[in-house]
């Protein structure tokens, strides 16, 4: 066993007992494909032979691509593995303060695991094995061994010792919600957001889908009317789930969704996919499909515009709307009317909320998975953004730094470049929050330079909120997270809070972006 990775039998089960850890973690828990791409990786890695792992062998034994299939066309070994590396960042960042015999890794430009040994690997206690390549049981959750409770508690009371309880700042991966009703809504900022059913659906597939947040997206259903449209080779901007946008209900249509009495935050997402013929250098494609939405026989939408409300076609488009409750039959009815063209329309979102109130938004710039904070907040995946860059650290400058703050775990990642977000909201009054921590520039870091480094503006709906904005100097060093907020913050006529950043000198970049309804 592990003749070609170059390990021996000992070590091999090590390496087992570490990913049987790593699979049932926060970071992997919400994600199938990503925990049987890592299990094949390791297991194919132990097996050998050494450089037999390439994409083509992966997309056709893994994901069941065709043998001839297009790379261009089929990313989804590059996507996954991609987001494997990520997943495991995050999970050695949030385990940082115990020690692991052994950490698995994927190098980049490379599906080969790597295993780096912290320490010497002791005698290890039975792992589960793997299960065969050929025939992985979707639902399975590999157990870890026998004692690893007892081996972690004594190495996080080790690191209590050594640390002085910096390890209680990264418990966000089990933390609950510290405040909740007696309905079961969590307080979340200044708003109550109700527990209860979510219903997702993206229009025309026949299949359940996960999003990047973790969140289950179930087949087209309750319609009537319309015909579906698919341009699967299309890329869609600002979203990191294009599944979702590349399939569109068509014509004349409605929707007659069956809810549990209440209110419900309504989300309809659009992406202009089937306009190719009307686009070229001069025309946008705006104007060739007009339509109206109304909610149970009143007015959502009227002379919607796709393309133009998103600035550009192929371009997720999200629209919110509050206080959405169903009729007396108990459905609630949407209906898609062509005023030129035909009405459209990608995916349905439902979410349950609090009277008046709209739900906060929480983005962790540059992460690809979702996140909860200390007080059981939860953060979606990096979403909603055009340009930049992705950045996730393996080490966290807020921690280099020992920067004591309970949403420590936020600053390990961030965008960065010239870039905008065009954050959807319903109509009312918001504050922004920008999170920052200067993690390049700085003595703890790897970038040279300090005070002056990197300038920045900050516009909000074409309005400056900051101009040569410094981290550096704002924080008063590097690794010292900061917030900048604004009040008052109202979306644009789409719907929209467009915040733009800007370089200066060096790169624009953030952290987190939460946005909250502010009290009347």
């Amino acid at each position: 066993m592990g003749e070609f990775a170059g390990i021996d039998a000992a070590q091999e089960q090590a390496v087992r007992a570490e990913l049987s850890l790593v699979a049932e973690s926060p970071a992997f828990r919400t994600s199938k494909r990503c925990r049987e791409f890592l299990e094949y990786i390791v297991q194919h890695t132990i097996s050998g032979p050494s450089g037999a792992l390439k994409e083509r062998s992966i997309g056709v034994d893994l994901f069941q691509l065709p043998r001839d299939f297009d790379s261009g066309q089929h990313t989804i070994v590059r996507v996954t593995a991609n987001e494997v590396r990520k997943r495991l960042a995050q999970y050695y960042l949030a385990e940082n303060g115990t020690r692991h015999a052994v950490r698995i890794e994927i190098p980049p430009g490379s599906y080969s695991a790597e295993f780096r040994w912290d320490v010497p690997p002791a005698e290890p206690a039975p792992a589960t094995p793997l299960p065969p390549v050929e025939s992985v049981e979707p639902e399975a959750v590999v157990s870890p061994p026998p004692g690893w409770k007892r081996h972690r508690t004594l190495a996080a009371v080790a690191a209590l010792l050594l640390i002085a309880g910096a390890l209680g700042l990264w418990r966000w991966q089990t933390a609950k919600p510290e405040a909740v009703d007696a309905k079961g809504a969590v307080r979340s900022g200044v708003a109550l957001v109700p527990s209860g059913p979510e219903t997702r659906f993206i229009v025309g597939s026949t299949n359940s889908y996960v999003d990047r947040s973790g969140r289950s997206w179930g087949p087209d259903r309750f319609f009537s009317g319309g015909s579906v449209q698919v341009h699967p080779a299309e890329r869609i901007m600002r979203t990191l789930d294009p599944d979702i946008y590349r399939r569109l209900r068509s014509g004349d249509f409605r929707y007659d969704i069956p809810l549990e009495r209440g209110t419900y935050e309504l989300h309809l997402h659009f992406a202009e996919t089937g306009l190719s013929d009307f686009i070229s250098a001069e025309s946008s494609g705006e104007g060739q499909r007009v339509f109206s939405v109304l909610a149970n026989g009143k007015p959502l939408l009227e002379f919607f515009d796709a393309v133009s409300d998103a600035a550009g076609a192929n371009t997720a488009d999200e629209r919110v709307f509050r206080d959405i409750s169903p009729a007396d039959d108990g459905a609630l009815h949407l209906a898609f009317s062509p005023l030129r063209g035909n009405a459209m329309v990608s995916a349905i979102e439902l979410l349950p909320s609090a009277p008046g109130k709209a739900r906060p938004v929480r983005l962790r710039a540059g992460w690809t998975s979702s996140w909860q904070d200390p007080a059981g907040q939860p953060w979606q995946a990096d979403s909603y953004f055009l340009g930049g860059n992705a950045l996730a650290r393996t080490t966290n400058p807020a921690q280099a730094a020992n920067s004591i703050t309970p949403d420590i775990a936020l600053y390990a990642s961030e965008r960065w470049g010239h870039f905008t977000y065009a954050i959807p909201v319903a109509d009312g009054r918001y504050r922004v929050n920008l999170k920052f921590c200067e993690g390049h520039y700085g003595q703890r870091n790897t970038g040279v330079g300090g005070l002056g480094s990197r300038l920045f503006d900050v516009y909000c709906n074409g309005v400056a909120l900051m101009r040569n904005f410094d981290i550096f100097k704002e924080a008063g060093g590097e690794g010292r997270p900061l917030t900048k907020s604004f009040p008052n913050i109202r979306p644009n006529a789409q719907g929209k809070i467009v915040l733009s950043f800007v370089p200066v000198k060096g790169m624009a970049c953030v952290n987190g972006i939460e946005v909250l309804e502010e009290t009347k």
